[in-house]
Order: structure tokens, then sequence, then C-alpha cells
């Protein structure tokens, strides 16, 4: 059997069901397969032909050398059956050896021709099944064509299989068709990677968009490394050669500017040229443009690498000259260095000048990718090897800033080879360090920097590298190389190191002074203000900077930054008591950070999914989580909520105890987390350390969810019940100024257990009954029930996970909850696990959890028993 053919599963089926027709007996049939060239007809051709197992197979096709000649398809076809001539009657043997050129051609002979066809296909599959396959009919001669038309129309109750592949504008059928569109993106880029693996991300997205779902185009733009320069085939060929050269002209700035092929600039660019405005009309005859008020396009992708092509290089410079002058005026910087680059040839430093200074203003503009794209070109036009490296080092920067590692290490490497200068050394390094903290080894990013610092003898370069090396040991949790690095800078620290230098203190205080005021400062400073935010628990000014800097980052293709501060959004949404959100923020840092080969950035996001796996009660997923050492919080804090308070002491102690700063956000939880722990394993003493680190971070925070958690710890570690009461009090009244809706929740459990202790019930059950409130609406389901024996206890009837439809949240996990939310809009599984980025067996499985805990057994029923 062939292998299937992507984004053909609709032709495929109706090609089988004819084979499986035609072998079983039942009659034969014909099928017509349109679209246009490089469309997959002659892919599906072959695909029937490695399927026609038990079949007889006749190929033929339509030569365009021969489309005037009569019957000279026929003959190709037909030319080794020519014996079997002399058993058909008479007037179809006449007939067809007329076609045959063997006796003269007479009038009215083409009835019988067709008919002397049919005659011989069908003797043909007398003994087996006959498939007749037909490319390129729409150059068939005519003669050819009719006679094999009249046979297909007539094999309903034959042995015969008629399959015919034909470019649209064709007319003469009478058969049922099948139009061949253009593949999915997804299909393209399925095609990409089996046949251009090594093609990067941008590129690939570049072009399955030039290829606009045509395969032919795909694989040859993939082969050629561009859209324009791909190999064309000689019909889109011929149709440029044949125009006039202000026609061919004007094609070819159209083909040039593939990135806007906005009418004003070409017309623009064109008659810099001297190309006539009329010639855009014989242009668009030819039929390969199709010409609106805001685009000229063409009408097949091939079609644009023929144009291009069209006109000889020296042409092709000028049109590149002429659109990078069209863009500049028009305002688009980004646009016309690409042309500026694609104009230049050997080297030439005027234009790589020009191309270094437009990176410069790019870069700060507009992202790293053009930048990129435009120092590198710079660097092929450069002939000087010292300036030559500097311009390929300045590209590398560029290209890791916007989250390509592979190019930029090359790219680094190239630069270390071509110049020895100190300040492009230094750049390299740093660079290397970039890609190690990403891509690599993080802990070795800083240490590669500090080392590297002592070769350096100007102290300004010096010092901009051990600055990066405080900055990659920050990133990481390093802290005694961040010191170390630190203390080598002597004179005026940036304000980054100096926010930095606090941070390793353990100021967060100071650090976020530092940090007040970004504006105008660059992105990884406002990445580092946002972090602080929120280790200084401020989690709604965190969510705000980092939001900002998400979308800022996006907009300029700042993709390393990206992840990193998706992260810091995640976290201040999950502390907030915001689940789905987080969930959705974490798996869009995911995608961008496994695309982009961010492997550090990776493991740390999935610390934010293990936090909310523990709070929901997750415990599968929470542990399959656990390979990363970041998670042991996350682990301490799911025991915790199952009530296994020697595992919980067992994770929490080292995590609370070890971390070098608070470098991440669970880690002042974990410390109250450690004092809850044990203080329920009977090991009170123990919670001393814990509790003084928290109330030095609530002290300096300010927040009072902050001193809410630290008065509830207070409260557990008190000798004396009047004592603790005080310290209750005083973190419900903290908590109730806002923040932290699962801290406060936990203060109103452990408040209220505390109460019902003392049997003081009725005001237990008070504090209970809030505490389950909020841990149904977060889904944290292991402390949702721990309250609901609780209230049990202080004499409250109340109902099981599965009691009523109020109960619904605690009963369901969050993505549990989520996909039963959008299974009541009608949404199919493949629709939920589309718009939750989830595959749709996943999205099955969830809701065969959730049919039991909601007492239904098919989505008819989850209107009657599920509030919406």
């Amino acid at each position: 059997m062939g292998e299937p053919l992507y984004g053909r599963a609709a032709e495929t089926a109706e090609i089988d069901r004819l084979l499986d027709r035609v072998r079983s007996g039942a009659g034969g049939g014909a099928l017509l397969l349109r679209g246009d060239t490089g469309i997959g007809k002659s892919a599906l051709l072959d695909l029937a032909e490695s399927r026609a197992d038990g079949l007889d197979v006749l190929r033929g096709s339509g030569i365009e050398a021969e489309a005037d000649v009569p019957f000279a398809a026929l003959h190709l076809l037909l030319g080794d059956r020519a014996d079997a001539i002399e058993s058909l009657p008479a007037p179809q043997a006449d007939a067809l050896r007329a076609a045959f050129g063997l006796v003269p051609l007479e009038a009215g002979d083409k009835l019988h021709t067709g008919l002397a066809l049919l005659t011989l296909l069908d003797r043909a599959s007398a003994d087996k099944p006959l498939l007749c396959l037909i490319d390129d009919a729409h150059r068939l001669d005519r003669e050819s064509a009719d006679a094999l038309l009249f046979a297909a129309r007539r094999v309903a109750s034959r042995g015969i299989v008629f399959l015919i592949a034909v470019r649209d504008g064709w007319t003469r059928t009478g058969l049922p068709e099948l139009h061949l569109d253009g593949l999915s993106a997804d299909d393209a880029r399925q095609i990409l990677d089996e046949r251009a693996p090594d093609t990067t991300a941008e590129r690939r997205d570049r072009l399955v968009e030039q290829a606009c779902g045509n395969p032919l185009a795909l694989i040859e733009f993939a082969a050629a490394g561009s859209g324009r320069l791909a190999r064309v085939p000689e019909e889109f060929a011929r149709a440029v050669r044949w125009l006039p050269e202000s026609a061919r002209l004007l094609l070819a700035v159209a083909a040039a500017d593939d990135d806007t092929a906005e009418p004003g600039v070409v017309v623009q660019a064109a008659r810099d040229l001297g190309v006539p405005f009329d010639a855009l009309e014989a242009a668009e005859e030819t039929g390969l443009l199709a010409v609106t008020r805001t685009a000229i396009g063409f009408r097949h992708p091939l079609g644009r690498a023929a144009a291009y092509q069209g006109v000889p290089v020296t042409r092709r410079i000028a049109v590149h000259r002429a659109l990078a002058e069209a863009h500049a005026r028009a305002g688009d910087a980004d646009l016309r260095v690409r042309h500026l680059a694609a104009a230049a040839l050997g080297t030439d430093e005027s234009v790589a000048e020009e191309l270094e200074s437009a990176a410069r203003d790019i870069g700060d503009r507009s992202g790293p990718s053009v930048a990129a794209y435009a120092y590198e070109r710079a660097a092929r036009l450069t002939g000087d090897p010292e300036v030559r490296a500097r311009r390929l080092a300045a590209a590398a920067e560029a290209e890791l800033a916007a989250g390509r590692f592979v190019q930029a290490r090359t790219l680094a490497d190239e630069a270390a080879r071509a110049g020895d200068a100190e300040g492009t050394r230094a750049r390299v390094d740093i660079v290397r360090a970039g890609i190690e903290l990403e891509h690599g080894v993080p802990e070795a990013a800083a240490r590669l920097l500090l080392d590297r610092a002592r070769s350096y003898g100007d102290p300004e370069t010096r010092a901009r590298v051990l600055e990066e090396a405080v900055f990659h040991a920050w990133s990481c949790g390093d802290r005694a190389t961040g010191v170390q690095a630190r203390d080598g800078l002597t004179d005026n620290p940036s304000r980054m190191v100096r926010a930095l230098s606090a941070l390793l203190d353990d100021d967060v205080t100071s650090a976020r002074s530092i940090l007040a005021d970004t504006d105008g400062q660059d992105d990884r400073l406002r990445l580092l203000a946002a972090e602080v935010a929120l280790l200084a628990g401020d989690d709604a000014a965190a969510a705000e900077m980092s939001a900002q800097l998400v979308a800022r980052s996006r907009r300029r293709g700042l993709l390393t930054l990206v992840p990193r501060a998706l992260a810091v959004q995640a976290w201040s949404r999950l502390f907030r008591g915001e689940h789905d959100e987080a969930r959705a923020l974490t798996r869009d840092a995911l995608e961008i950070a496994e695309e982009t080969g961010q492997r550090g950035q990776t493991a740390a996001l999935r610390s934010i999914q293990a936090r909310q796996a523990a709070v929901e009660g997750d415990e599968v997923r929470c542990r399959a989580l656990s390979g990363d050492g970041r998670v042991g919080a996350a682990l301490g804090l799911l025991a915790l909520g199952l009530g296994r308070h020697e595992d919980a002491t067992e994770h929490l102690r080292d995590d609370a105890r070890q971390a070098p700063a608070p470098c991440t956000a669970p880690v002042v939880l974990a410390l109250a987390d450690t004092v809850e722990a044990l203080v329920a394993a009977g090991r009170p003493d123990g919670g001393a350390e814990p509790m003084a680190r928290l109330e030095t971070f609530a002290q300096g925070a300010g927040q009072p969810w902050a001193d809410g958690v630290a008065s509830r710890c207070r409260a557990l570690l008190a000798a004396a019940p009047d004592e603790a009461e005080r310290h209750f009090t005083a973190a419900l009244a903290s908590h109730r100024e806002g923040g932290r809706p699962f801290e406060r929740a936990r203060t109103e459990l452990l408040y209220g257990e505390w109460l019902r202790r003392s049997r003081r019930r009725a005001q237990a059950r008070a504090r209970l009954r809030a505490a389950l409130d909020v841990f149904e609406r977060l889904g944290a389901v292991p402390w949702a029930e721990r309250a609901r024996g609780e209230l049990r206890a202080a004499g409250q009837a109340v109902g099981t996970s599965g009691a009523s439809g109020d109960d619904i949240p605690g009963r369901l996990t969050a993505q549990e909850l989520q996909v039963v939310r959008l299974a009541m809009t009608g949404a199919t599984n493949r629709q939920i696990a589309a718009q939750l980025r989830l595959s749709h067996r996943t999205v099955a499985y969830h809701l065969y959890k959730a049919f039991p805990k909601l007492g239904v057994a098919s989505r008819a029923e989850l209107h009657r028993h599920v509030p919406a």
C-alpha cells in the first residue's frame, strides 16, 4: 500500500472506494482530479498506482509538444496493444487504424474511435480489472481527449477505473470531479519536517506562507532557500519570456517585494526604473498577476519565482535598490534594509555601513530578527576581518535576543575566528554565556564569564563581562558566583548590578527601591523589576509589569524574555487565585520556551505547574513534574494538603533552609509550609528558623497577605491559647485587606481547626465554611476535603464532594472543570482540545474521569445536572 499524502485524506478515500469497488466486481468508475500546477494531482495518481493490487495499470499523459497532433496521446497509451485491433468489429478497427495513421482518417470515425477504445479496455479487463491513469489531460490532443472521455463516461458497469488529472480551466469533462485545494499550514509544516528537517521555525513559517498550500512550491522553495529562486516549471518561465521588457521588469518588481506587494510601493519603484504604468496591463493579461486596490499578488506561488528570474541579475539588483528607496519614502525601514541587502554583491563597505546603521535603529525599535539579518548581511559585505568580526558578533547578539540559539552560536563562533579585538571577544563570550543560560547548562554561564573576565585588560570591557556574570548567576540561583562577580566590580556599578547586589544580600526592599522607575530602561531591567515585585509579594504590580513587558517583547520579537516574563505573570495570577489564567499563561510560555530551546526556562515553568497541581491535589501530575529539583516545595505542599506531615517536612525542610536567596516565588511560601508541617508533625521547635526568615520577609514586603501568613505561623507556634488566638485574629485582619485567597483560606482553616479543638464549634463552623468556599472556587480538592471533614467534626452536616451542584468545583480538578464547561457549550473534543491546547485524547480522558464525579453518563446530561 502506498504511503498516505499529507492533507489528502478525502481524495485518498475516494480513490480507495473506486479501487475497492472494481476489485469486488461491483463495476468501475471515473474521477477527474482538478487543481493548480504542483497541487498534488500526479502524486494522487502515483498513490493510486501503488495501491492497485490485483489490477492491471495503464498509464498515459498529455504532452504539450504533441497537443496539436491528432490521436498522439492515444497512440502512446495503446501503442503496445496494436495487435488487438484486428479482433475489433470492422468499423471500430478501421477507426483505430485511421487514428494510428495506418489508413486515411474519414469523417465520422471519431465515434468509432471512442467505441474502439472502450472495447479494447473492456476486453483487457475481462481477466483482471483495469486502472487507467491519465496525467496532464489538459495537454491531450483534442481527438485523444474526446476518445478517452467517451470511454471514461461508460465504465460504470465494467471492470475499469479512470483517474484523470487536469489543470483548472479545462472544461470538456462530464465526469465526477474532485478539486484539490491548497494544504493547511499544519500539513505544509509536516512536509517541511520530512523534506527539510533542519529548517528553522521562522524560515519554515515563511516558506509555508509563501507556498500558499502548494506542495510543489513548498518543496522547491525549501530546496532553493528562497521563494524567489526556486526552480519553476517551463510553462511559467515561458509565460514571462513572451512579455515585453517593461512588463517583465514590472513583474520582477512585484515578485521582489513579496513581503508586502503594496501597489503604491510597487508602482513607485517601477516608475523609478522607467517602467510605464500601462505595463501593468500587459503583466496582468498573462494570468500570472492578481491586482487589487490593496495588493499585487501572484495567482500561483511559482509564478512569483518565474517573474523574479525572468530578468537578468543586474536588473534584479536595480529592482531591489528601487524598492529600498520606495520603502524608505514609505517609512518602512525594515523592508528598506532587506532590499538594500538583496541589492549588494561581493564586498561593498558603503552598503555594509548603511546596513549596520539601519540594524542598530531596527534593533532598538522593531526587534532583533531583522537586525540580525542586517548585521549578518553587512558582515558578508565587509572586507576588513576585524570589522566583519564585530558585525558578526552583533548579529549573534541579535539572534540570541530572538531566541535562535543555534544561529547565535554559529555566528559567535565565526566572529571568534574572524577577529581578535578585545571588545569583539567579550561580546562573543557574553553571547556564549547567554546560550548556556537558556539552551545549555545554566550554572556554567556565570562561571564562564567570571573566568573570562580575567583575560580582559580594558576596565570597561572587564566590568561589562562581570555585570553579565552577576545577572546570569542570579538567574540560575548561583549565589556564590554572583557574589564573587559582584565583588570584582569596583567603580560605579550599573543600576542592574546594584539591584542584583541587594538581592544577593536578601534585601528585596532595597532592590525594589533601586528598580522603582524603569521607564526608558532596557527590557532586562524591566524584567528584573517585575521579578522583584513578585519576590516582594506585590502580585498586582508584578502582573501589570510583566504583562506590559510580554506585550512589548512580543511586538519586538525578543523571544528570550517572553517565557520568563510570562512566568512572572503566571505566578502572580496563581497567587491571586486565577488558576485558569495561570494555567494558560504557563502553557503559552512553555510552548515558546520549548520551541526556542530554552531548557532552563522550561524547567522553571514546570515548577509553576507543579505548584498548581499541588494546590489542586493532582498528585499524579505533581509527581510527574518532580523530576526537576525546583519542585520540592510543591511536593511538600501536596503532602501537607493530603495530611502526610512527615513527608511534607522532609520535602520542605531542605527547600526552605538551603535556598540561597528568595530567587523563586514559592520560597517564602515554603517557609510558611515548613512551619505548618513541623507543628503538625509534633516538632514545633524546628520552626524557629523558618519563622524568623518569614518575619523578616513580611516586615520588608509590607503586603497584607504576608503579614497574615506570618501571623498565622506565629499562632501555630504560640505556647498559650490566648496568644494563639491573638495571632489568628491579627492574621485574619491582615487577610481582609486583600491578596492571595488560597493563603487566606488556609488561615481560616487552621483557625477553624483550632477553634473546634477548643470546643468553640459555632465559631469554628464560620471559619471552616469560609475556607471551604474559597477552596472549592480554586479547585483545591484536598484542602476542600479537609475543610469538609472539620465541618462535620464541628457538627455541621456537609455533603461529600459529589453531593450537590453547588459543590461541583470541589469534585473536579481545574482541568476537568475547564473541559466540562466547554463541553456544555456543545464543543467537540477536538474543538475543546484546540482551545485548551491539549490532545483530543486528553480531553476524552478528562470527560471520562469527570462524568462519574458529576453523576452523569453523557454530554447530553450535563445541562440537566450541572449548573451553568
